[in-house]
């Protein structure tokens, strides 16, 4: 299977159309066909129904789209490793809830200075990190503490700080006056579904304590669970790093529960581990997630790594 080809059949999906790929990808739209053909012999075959106003999956093609990402990436890694380029690229994964804390100044102090190392950032929640950094996707993760080893990765943790029961600011929920578990089983929460990690370690603590979950709505980005909170239609749950720089923070109040909390952990992939840009990063990252505890801008926040 050419590799060059399947990129070709991941761009046309991507855009929607072999139009629109051939334009991002500057040759003509025969040239683009005749590649896509090309695939579906040497495959044997339909992976494309071509339509009016665009292109739609065949079940294969389904299946082909879902497995090539990783196969790609890994060659691309593999290419880089045997034609020793100087221009290394290092993928790394953090929790949408770190964006204003971490992801977006990490990434504006790290671009400018690694001229040989070019950052591929995803942002995601910590399932959909886990799952890439398991196909081979994120080279660098920080995401919640797993018990146990796995031959795929190495695991460090870094930091802990306390789940936050979040209401409106005239809840009054204050920092010196922590939630109990009778207390959070009261409140009706909004929280992203399952799989989401705050939802399954709220649904564990309410239940080790013998509480229900209290539904007020599902609500899957953490900007609209603070928004609703905000408006007095429920609490939410989350950890500090989540309410960094929140615009409306002062129409807000916060307080620690008792007993819930999160580890963040710093993973670097075993396969990539020997890469000097990868350390680099690495080593980047957990340098500044420290300095935050350290500098009192990460509150309720527990170092348990010194940065190296």
């Amino acid at each position: 299977m050419d590799l060059k080809l399947v990129d070709c059949f991941m761009r046309v999906v991507e855009a929607g159309s072999i139009n629109k790929a051939a334009l991002e990808m500057e040759i003509t739209q025969p040239a683009l066909s005749r590649r896509l053909n090309a695939l579906e012999h040497d495959l044997g075959i339909q992976l494309l129904v071509r339509e009016a106003r665009g292109v739609k999956l065949t079940e294969a093609g389904t299946l082909l789209f879902n497995g090539a990402r990783p196969l790609l990436r890994q060659a691309e890694l593999l290419r880089d490793e045997l034609g020793r380029e100087a221009r290394a690229q290092v993928s790394i994964g953090l929790p949408f809830s770190m964006h204003r804390l971490i992801t977006a100044p990490f990434a504006a102090a790290e671009i400018p200075s690694r001229s040989a190392v070019s950052l591929r950032i995803y942002e995601g929640f910590i399932h959909h990190l886990r799952e890439w950094m398991q196909q081979g996707l994120i080279d660098v993760a920080i995401m919640d503490f797993e018990e146990g080893t796995s031959p795929l990765h190495d695991q460090t943790p870094l930091i802990r700080e306390p789940l936050l029961l979040v209401g409106p600011a005239d809840a009054r929920l204050h920092p010196d006056r922590p939630m109990s578990a009778e207390q959070l089983g009261a409140c009706k929460l909004i929280l992203p579904g399952r799989p989401n990690l705050i939802r399954k370690t709220v649904d564990t603590y309410l239940k080790r304590h013998g509480q229900k979950f209290r539904r007020a709505a599902d609500a899957e980005t953490l900007q609209l669970c603070l928004s609703l909170v905000k408006d007095g239609l429920g609490y939410t749950v989350m950890p500090y790093c989540a309410m960094h720089d929140f615009p409306q923070m002062h129409e807000l109040s916060a307080t620690p529960i008792k007993g819930l909390f999160i580890t963040w952990s710093l993973y670097v992939s075993q396969a990539r581990r020997h890469s000097a840009g990868v350390r680099a990063t690495a080593t980047s990252l957990q340098r500044m997630m420290g300095g935050l505890v350290e500098q009192g801008r990460w509150p309720l926040a527990t170092l348990l790594a010194k940065p190296s």
